[in-house]
């Protein structure tokens, strides 16, 4: 018997997408008052510190936020290569890419709690990154950005994994996701993974070392997105995001990094069409458009 296929994104209601992130298991609503309550860290030493459920005991739970976001145009990298140049030396290796976007209010009035509610949303992050004592000298680098007066959450994804990270008897990764690929569309597969030309060698020299980890992203219909069209169906949508949320110390650069990591995404509403101009198609011999 084949499973029991969820409803889709497209039949839910506005009201019963917010009772569902306040009120289903699995995680809290992002929005949720004083969150820090109930949340500690865990301390990972090398791979990080993540923030767990308080109270775990032996085995600590991930503490999963979850919330209605709208994806920026602006500073989008969640395309299958995360827009990684060779030849701009900040930006590392190519093993080590992440691919990111960034997290706004929605501007859908139907979803007017995701803006209502967006400032209690920074306030609970604000408070998870407080919860780590930072010496004066080091710089914090915050999932909170802001850019041109609006304020926004950077949403991260780590795009490869390690063959030989250690690994549990359940064949979970520590310290980051491990994707089965069983079943899955060969644009999957590492070796057929759509990079940009520029990437092509860089992932090439992976193939036999790394796997590649698909973001978790879903449209409407709960079907697995293409990474050739995550710029097309991400860029500008609607979402309903499930992340978890880290620390890294690097002492090297007397940093203190914080990143909110992706666990699920899901497509609400497509991206809205981009402001049509009539001077576009315009032809010029035809003299001004609009005659004084």
């Amino acid at each position: 018997m084949s499973p029991k296929r969820k409803p889709s994104s497209a039949t839910s209601t506005p009201a019963s997408v917010l009772q569902r992130l306040q009120n289903s298991s699995g995680g809290f609503y992002a929005a949720t008052p004083r969150l820090i309550r109930h949340v500690e860290y865990f301390i990972g030493g090398q791979d990080g510190n993540i923030l767990v459920s308080k109270g775990g005991g032996l085995q600590p739970t991930e503490f999963i936020i979850r919330g209605v976001f709208e994806i920026s145009r602006n500073d989008f990298n969640f395309t299958p290569d995360g827009n990684f140049n060779p030849s701009n030396v900040f930006h590392g290796r190519f093993a080590d890419v992440k691919l990111s976007c960034q997290l706004t209010a929605a501007r859908n009035d139907s979803f007017r709690f995701s803006s209502e509610d967006f400032p209690d949303i920074l306030d609970n992050l604000a408070h998870f990154e407080g919860l780590i004592p930072r010496p004066e000298e080091y710089d914090k680098l915050s999932v909170i950005h802001n850019s041109l007066g609006q304020r926004s959450i950077k949403l991260t994804h780590g795009l490869f994994e390690a063959n030989n990270d250690q690994q549990d008897t359940a064949g979970e990764v520590y310290g980051d996701e491990n994707y089965w690929h069983d079943g899955l569309n060969p644009e999957f597969d590492i070796a057929t993974w759509p990079v940009a030309d520029r990437c092509k060698g860089h992932l090439e020299s992976l193939v036999s070392t790394h796997s590649i980890c698909p973001l978790p992203a879903y449209d409407s219909d709960h079907n697995l997105i293409l990474p050739s069209q995550y710029e097309s169906k991400l860029k500008g949508a609607l979402v309903e995001v499930h992340m978890a949320f880290c620390h890294h110390r690097v002492k090297s650069r007397k940093h203190d990094i914080f990143s909110t990591v992706l666990r699920e995404l899901t497509i609400l509403l497509p991206p809205a069409a981009m402001p049509s101009s009539p001077f576009k198609c315009h032809r010029l011999n035809a003299g001004p458009l609009k005659a004084f």
